[in-house]
């Protein structure tokens, strides 16, 4: 029990470190609105009874209205300055969940792939966005306050008002009626900023899933997206931030309104059941027990109870949240780190020594003792069946795992030594699964809304040579054209093998010394496919490039090939080596040479 207490003790000092940290404003309205909620009641509770009094002992009748007037009107005072407090804490409170957001988005933005692909990860990631979305440090805190203003209350107060006189109820009708127009008007309001935010609400959504998304992860990473998306992200919440700021302005109002009908309701049956009571048509104890209904009991003492417990509950998920922040990734630098200051990346070499893969909590190897050198400039092709280790061999390139056994090096340098993000640099990749972000066409290229008019000029001539000119004539804002309906309405649905080139224009632009192509025309026809590896020679050019294909007559381009079967390297060697040997490759290029004919009559020419 002493140890429960000690941990609860320590989470709430937590609680109230992070909320003092982020806005100190917050606290202060937590405390003001305790004290304001635990003294609400008794001005009813002290003036109640004196109305009481005066009217048993017969007193005039204008004292009663003076009783009646002053408690109401300190409950209406107390009340509004509530409702202001609320209002305030709400708006610090929206802002405080983008930022604990924001937190957890960059934690996974600063995530390298094997590390977020984890499905025990992916599991933190939804429990810590409760933590983010409701059972945080400031609901904590809020739970805890309110807890203890309910308890103040409790020692005093008895229930609202009930109705004694007849006239009362032709008042109420009008009262009921003009709160159900009040609250059409809320109803109306809310429905228009609903309408009003669905694309911002989208945005937020979209930019806030980009960060979680496994399927965006290796571009993300390859380059460098995270502050760019971080910073979309940031100002579609500012956009937000401001609607939600004019919404919680004139819900206050409307509450305070609907409110105000409340008091002159209950001060007018105050009146006349008063004026009965004094004139001896109902008894004090009717009197007192319409008195004593005005509170009710049984809620605050439910409130207490209930969150008591979800007190408690908050707080697992604040431990998760906080933990979920400290978890270390490749991306953490470290003091033995080396940089691309230290190595000549302008001519660069890399060597598998020895590498052995499996996946995270798998017991099976992907790739076994793999030896293999690649030079600079080289362009190597690497070929096998579906689950040979093709892609896998790629993704230990990227650096998105690390080998199992053995190292890879570069330049003679284990690339597991090279700060993270510095690695990133020096790659371009277009990958089978790729993906496009729901911004314009230059924001996916340049990874930025301020690409210049060399950087523009430079994209076009990519985007037509690479066989989207004609497309590209078509867009209505040309580079300005967002590539999906996503986000917006305006935007252009692109086919399979538009988007593919798109992906091919994006890494050729990065102009980074290491290219890896991973099935990079998957989704385009042949003849497409046959225009782009016709220049293929050209993109490549200075580059050191992998290329990994299903398509064997592409790796008739490349300057040696490995073919890959069941993790291992079978055959190495040029085009003209590997159809002398009449092996596992010379096998493939036969059995897709009748499919390809044309295609392959062409190339060979």
């Amino acid at each position: 029990m002493g140890r429960m207490k000690s941990r609860q003790f320590d989470n709430l000092s937590l609680s109230f470190k992070e909320i003092w940290q982020f806005d100190k404003r917050l606290i202060f309205l937590l405390l003001a609105d305790v004290f304001v909620s635990a003294i609400r009641p008794f001005p009813n509770i002290i003036l109640a009874g004196r109305i009481v009094d005066c009217i048993t002992e017969g007193k005039n009748f204008m004292q009663v209205v003076t009783y009646a007037a002053i408690m109401y009107g300190m409950d209406y005072t107390l009340t509004a300055i509530i409702t202001f407090l609320g209002k305030s804490r709400d708006y610090l409170f929206t802002k405080m969940i983008n930022k604990l957001d924001n937190d957890v988005n960059s934690k996974c933005m600063s995530m390298d792939y094997e590390k977020f692909n984890d499905s025990s990860v992916q599991e933190r990631i939804l429990m810590v966005n409760q933590a983010v979305r409701g059972k945080n440090f400031f609901t904590s805190l809020t739970i805890f306050f309110n807890t203890i203003s309910h308890i103040i209350t409790l020692i005093g107060i008895i229930c609202v008002m009930t109705i004694l006189n007849g006239w009362l109820l032709g008042i109420a009708l009008i009262v009921i009626t003009l709160q159900a127009v009040l609250h059409y008007i809320r109803l109306r309001h809310d429905r228009k900023y609903t309408q009003d935010t669905i694309e911002d609400n989208r945005k937020v959504s979209y930019a806030s899933q980009l960060a979680k998304n496994i399927s965006n992860k290796k571009d993300i990473v390859t380059f460098g997206m995270s502050s760019y998306i971080l910073k979309k992200l940031e100002s579609f919440q500012s956009s937000m931030l401001a609607i939600d700021k004019r919404r919680i302005k004139e819900g206050g109002f409307i509450e305070m309104a609907t409110y105000t009908l409340s008091v002159a309701f209950q001060i007018l049956a105050y009146l006349l059941i008063g004026q009965k009571a004094f004139h001896g048509e109902i008894t004090i104890g009717e009197f007192t027990m319409g008195i004593a209904s005005l509170i009710n009991f049984m809620s605050a003492s439910s409130f207490v109870t209930t969150n008591i417990i979800s007190f408690n509950d908050n707080f697992f998920y604040i431990r998760q949240f906080k933990s979920f922040l400290k978890l270390r990734t490749k991306f953490d630098r470290t003091s033995e780190s080396v940089t691309l200051d230290n190595i000549d990346v302008s001519h660069i070499e890399i060597e598998f020594r020895n590498v052995w893969f499996r996946y995270p909590n798998s017991t099976s190897y992907v790739l076994k003792n793999i030896n293999l050198t690649i030079k600079d400039t080289e362009r190597l092709g690497i070929v096998g069946y579906n689950g040979a280790g093709k892609t896998s061999f790629a993704l230990l390139l990227m650096r998105m795992y690390d080998p199992t056994e053995g190292a890879i090096f570069l330049n003679g340098i284990d690339i597991r030594n090279i700060e993270y993000k510095e690695y990133q640099k020096i790659i371009s990749s277009v990958n089978q699964d790729f993906s496009l972000l729901a911004f314009s066409l230059v924001e996916n290229i340049a990874i930025t809304e301020a690409a210049g008019s060399e950087e523009r000029k430079r994209i076009t001539e990519l985007l037509n040579e690479n066989g989207l000119s004609e497309r590209l004539k078509k867009m209505y804002r040309g580079l300005d054209t967002p590539v999906t309906k996503t986000l917006f309405a305006s935007g252009v649905d692109l086919s399979g093998g538009e988007s593919q080139k798109i992906a091919v224009v994006r890494a050729l632009y990065k102009d980074a010394p290491l290219l890896i192509l991973d099935e990079p025309t998957s989704a385009l026809d042949p003849v497409a496919e046959h225009e782009i590896f016709q220049k293929f020679a050209e993109m490549s050019e200075g580059k050191t490039t992998v290329l990994v294909s299903h398509r064997i007559y592409s790796t008739r381009f490349c300057d040696s090939i490995a073919v890959f079967d069941k993790g291992e390297i079978v055959e190495y060697g040029t085009f003209d080596e590997l159809m002398e040997q009449k092996g596992l490759y010379y096998s493939f290029f036969e059995k897709q040479a009748e499919y390809f004919k044309d295609t392959l009559k062409n190339c060979i020419e």
